[in-house]
């Protein structure tokens, strides 16, 4: 009996040991973990910072000479200011596309998650992403540009010296002025707005704007314009001086920095080294040409695309 006790003793000290000895190994090994865990978030942020912010600073560092073969219709990863994750546009000179519509392939009836993550593909039809717009935009120092052709062929355009989207918690908000082009101040209507989709109704209008007219859009009373509704005849913009309906058969959202906020950017955002850019280069010969045809994308002595001319 005495035996027996010494035998159970010494068995369950045994055990105690394997324990302690286990549970110390797993602590170690998770401590390492979490060690090569915090070096690669290090490494990954340092990535990120080193790429441009947008095509406007992709366009200086050609223009400086420390980026190479940009070309009209680049894809490029870029990574707005206190964004942590990189994402790939299209740049033309420097303007960075946010929205395309040309053929009907994407669905852009989404919910208002999806419109703020983005989706599509940046050499096809696109929306780059809410959270994406406003981290672009927060600076209030970037000018947009519309480029549309209707369904009879005829190019349209409309530019706006300011635009700006607000937070997440402002609801994305829309903030724009300092229209200039052919197409009418259309936009204008929906200034102001917060952001609508099928399944988040903040517009001002008694009915839900973004269920009737399908896409997430800034929707008032409820819609002047609609690039993103649904794409047989759903893409509208109202010419205010006929008095009738743009029936949009392609746009081209794009926006650029303004030439007075390029004072602000930093010597280290100007000298990014060329190596940390990422190009990915793309078989489609798109500019503003084949997303929206008839468009006249030269480019001016100081990179930048000048409006489409018109007969």
């Amino acid at each position: 009996m005495y035996k027996c006790f010494l035998l159970e003793a010494g068995s369950k000290s045994d055990y105690n040991g394997t324990t302690a000895t286990t549970t110390l190994t797993e602590l170690e090994r998770t401590t390492k973990l979490v060690q090569q865990l915090e070096s690669v978030e290090h490494e990954y942020e340092s990535i990120i910072n080193k790429l441009p912010r947008d095509c406007s600073q992709i366009e200086r560092m050609r223009t400086a000479g420390t980026a190479n073969q940009p070309g009209d219709g680049g894809l490029y990863l870029i990574a707005p200011a206190e964004q942590h994750h990189p994402l790939m546009t299209q740049c033309f000179g420097e303007w960075t596309t946010v929205q395309r519509r040309q053929d009907g392939t994407v669905d852009f009836n989404r919910s208002w998650e999806e419109y703020a993550q983005g989706f599509g593909t940046p050499a096809g039809e696109f929306w780059i992403g809410n959270q994406a717009l406003h981290h672009l935009t927060q600076d209030n120092c970037s000018r947009l540009r519309i480029v549309m052709q209707d369904i009879y062929d005829n190019t349209w355009y409309a530019d706006y010296a300011t635009f700006r989207i607000a937070s997440r918690d402002a609801g994305f908000r829309l903030e724009l002025g300092g229209y200039g082009g052919n197409a009418s101040d259309a936009f204008e209507y929906q200034n102001h707005m917060q952001f609508s989709a099928i399944d988040v109704d903040r517009d001002i209008s008694n009915t839900h704007c973004a269920g009737n007219y399908e896409g997430g859009w800034w929707f008032s009373h409820c819609q002047h314009a609609n690039l993103n509704g649904r794409y047989n005849l759903g893409l509208t913009w109202f010419d205010a001086s006929r008095n009738e309906w743009i029936a949009v058969k392609s746009s081209h959202m794009m926006i650029a920095r303004r030439p007075e906020c390029d004072a602000r950017v930093t010597e280290q955002q100007q000298q990014a080294p060329v190596e940390q850019q990422t190009q990915v280069t793309s078989g489609l010969g798109a500019a503003v040409g084949p997303s929206t045809p008839g468009a006249d994308t030269t480019r001016s002595q100081h990179g930048t695309t000048t409006p489409p001319t018109f007969s």
